[in-house]
């Protein structure tokens, strides 16, 4: 069983590279939330948003956090609403069907998206209003959640990638890239949101939570820890592991090579002269054993 040596070093990789991280985003949180409501009002009229940007104090254990969210509501599905959803849906799941080969893991992906659809088109055609979460309870809980992620991901990016050998700077890097990712992430993904389900009905929100949601934030970071991974290292082994595969040479270099003969080369019998042997053959075994006798 393989186990990591518990060193001063990796003291550091695993417990003060992320809690540098997490204070920095926790000393920021100011004013990275009022850079999220100014960029809500700067888009608000564009977009065609109606009401105001608010804010809500929201207490993440000793901190106290003053998220913005939009006051628009979003309306309950209608009978239009539900019908071009069953007719997305459907067809959706009826493309799938026809997808093959390279295509083959888009058509899983529609076929899980259907379903979460279906699910939601069910729900909704058979409830009744009110819905237990407005728009602007889902976009600010999007983002007290995304704030949470932005506390703790360092830890994460720390248990995970500091834990090999690469340099301290490029384990301090991957962690500030990925926090910086998801400060400027967050807030159009909770924007794009917002904008879908005030324009579509409540019909969409479940779909956007579950595929664009928290599973998006997911994937975000599996693709720059998959990106930092390739980074070269200070292992003993990265000289040897990323070296290019090399040919070696079918005869030794530096030694003269001999002049072909005909006593060198091997002759390559005739098939023809092989068939005809065994045919040969075969008739002789039958005549031994006396199935060839004509009475």
């Amino acid at each position: 069983m393989i186990g990591l040596e518990l060193t001063w070093g990796l003291a550091v990789d695993l417990f003060a590279i992320p809690l540098i991280l997490s204070v920095s985003v926790w000393i920021l949180l100011d004013p990275i939330v009022d850079a999220w409501a100014m960029f809500f009002a700067a888009v608000q009229h564009p977009l065609g948003m109606p009401g105001t940007v608010n804010r809500s104090v929201y207490e993440l254990g000793p901190f106290a956090v003053a998220i913005p969210y939009f006051s628009s509501a979003a309306h309950w599905p209608e009978a239009i609403d539900l019908q071009s959803g069953w007719l997305v849906t459907v067809s959706t799941f009826a493309i799938s069907l026809f997808m093959r080969g390279r295509l083959l893991p888009l058509a899983y992906f529609l076929r899980f998206l259907s379903f979460i659809q279906l699910t939601a088109q069910l729900w909704f055609t058979f409830a009744s209003p009110p819905f237990s979460y407005g728009l602007p309870t889902y976009m600010a809980g999007l983002l007290v959640f995304g704030v949470v992620v932005l506390a703790l991901i360092p830890f994460l990016a720390a248990f995970t990638f500091n834990i090999f050998d690469f340099r301290l700077w490029q384990k301090f890097l991957l962690g500030a890239l990925i926090v910086g990712h998801l400060v400027v992430l967050l807030p159009l993904q909770a924007v794009v949101h917002a904008w879908i389900i005030h324009r579509a009905s409540l019909l969409s929100m479940p779909l956007l939570f579950l595929l664009f949601g928290v599973l998006l934030i997911l994937f975000v970071y599996v693709a720059l820890y998959g990106w930092g991974m390739s980074w070269r290292s200070d292992g003993p082994l990265d000289a040897i592991d990323r070296r290019p595969p090399v040919t070696p040479p079918r005869y030794p270099e530096g030694r003269a090579r001999p002049t072909p003969t005909p006593s060198s080369i091997r002759a390559i019998p005739d098939p023809g002269l092989r068939m005809s042997r065994a045919f040969a053959f075969q008739g002789l075994l039958f005549r031994r054993l006396g199935f060839g006798d004509r009475s």
